[in-house]
């Protein structure tokens, strides 16, 4: 009898983590090259006490960090450009680049704005080694969608976005398999995920200034000072990690619109009328989706950064401007209660199916559809402003 032992391996990971750098700012700089030249900053919208949510490499260069009040960073940088957050923007462009990741792996996971993991473990026969797919992807996301990135490529999560961070804004860094720790020894606590600034103050008090310093520093008063933390804080700094990439789900489709009040307002008439503007951009894309919506959301913004958010879950789904609107209006004074000035409205219609209406509702129902083919006609012709809003009826 054959007493050989049979050993099953288990089959050597490849993590890739795609990062683009400064996301909000590269999407913008994608369609207005011209902003590479200059710094620029994403900057909260309409309040007196700006914050800045994204900054150019350019801008920090200049002292200018993430955090900051805009009115401090206008006075360290006198070139600064300043731009408003583009939610939808930002949505359509992380969909884009999602759409190439799907290509490569049904393991991938969406890890924030421009962050991304995929998993090419036992890809290689459709794709070829993970190192050629990776420097493929990289260059097909430049080429297609203008946006920069870097890529990490390693054997687990952790150490691919460590190998990635170091490598950008652009660029492609490989980790081989057993080099994880002596990669992240040398490298600053701030690369190490998970470590917030008061952690990394802590550790610098130890006079431990690099990721090496957390193995080789004792184990026991390690732990006296950071508690079961310290455990957790020790593996990482190994670049052990044996967390999945889990499988990425496709988000249910919607349609999201949003409307920034120019010096914002409190005035209802000019409420109102934003409100029918993004109901008729909404209703829009759904006609032209040949859908409509049973679940409606809507968010407003307040002058002092305090956001309400109410939603509606409709029996009949609808997509014509006058019932979204008529639907849309009450959870509007439902959301803006507090007599302070609004500075963003943002509307989202989901739970998107096939139009279709209760039978005693028929008429009324096919009277709009009419209507509507009419006014889409019109826009589509003369541009959306064509028609605009009426005001209240008394």
């Amino acid at each position: 009898m054959d007493n050989r032992q049979i050993i099953f391996q288990e089959k050597e990971r490849h993590i890739l983590h795609l990062n683009i750098a400064n996301f909000f700012i590269a999407v913008a700089v994608a369609l207005q090259p011209r902003l590479l030249s200059y710094p620029v900053v994403v900057a909260t919208p309409g309040s007196a006490r700006r914050i800045l949510l994204d900054v150019s490499q350019k801008a920090r260069q200049a002292g200018i960090y993430r955090g900051m009040l805009l009115d401090s960073a206008k006075k360290r940088c006198s070139d600064l450009r300043v731009l408003d957050p583009c939610p939808e923007l930002y949505d359509r462009a992380g969909c884009a680049v999602l759409g190439e990741l799907t290509k490569l792996s049904p393991r991938l996971e969406p890890a924030g704005p421009g962050h991304f993991f995929v998993d090419l473990t036992g890809t290689d026969r459709l794709w070829g080694i993970a190192l050629d797919t990776a420097d493929r992807l990289k260059k097909t996301i430049l080429e297609k969608f203008r946006l920069s990135c870097a890529v990490g490529l390693a054997r687990n999560k952790l150490v691919s976005k460590v190998a990635a961070r170091v490598i950008k804004p652009a660029g492609l860094c490989e980790i081989m398999a057993g080099g994880e720790a002596d990669f992240m020894a040398p490298l600053p606590l701030s690369y190490l995920p998970g470590l917030d600034q008061k952690i990394i103050a802590m550790l610098r008090q130890f006079n431990l200034k690099v990721i090496g310093d957390l193995v080789t520093f004792s184990e026991e008063t390690f732990h006296e000072a950071f508690g079961p933390k310290a455990g957790e804080i020790r593996i990482l700094a190994q670049g052990v990690d044996d967390t999945p990439v889990r499988e990425y789900k496709a988000p249910e489709p919607f349609v999201q619109e949003s409307f920034v009040f120019e010096g914002q307002t409190n005035d209802d008439r000019l409420i109102e009328k934003a409100l029918f503007q993004l109901v008729s951009k909404a209703g829009f894309q759904l006609r032209k989706m040949r859908l409509a919506a049973r679940k409606l959301e809507l968010a407003v913004r307040y002058a002092d950064g305090v956001s309400k958010k109410r939603q509606l879950l409709l029996k009949t789904p609808i997509c014509g401007d006058l019932s979204l609107f008529e639907q849309f209006l009450p959870l509007l004074y439902s959301a803006y209660t507090r007599r302070i000035r609004l500075s963003r409205m943002v509307m989202k219609l989901s739970r998107l199916t096939f139009p279709y209406g209760q039978l005693d509702l028929f008429g009324k129902v096919e009277k709009e559809r009419k209507l509507m083919k009419a006014l889409d006609s019109i826009r589509t012709k003369f541009g959306p402003k064509a028609i605009t809003f009426w005001g209240k009826q008394a």
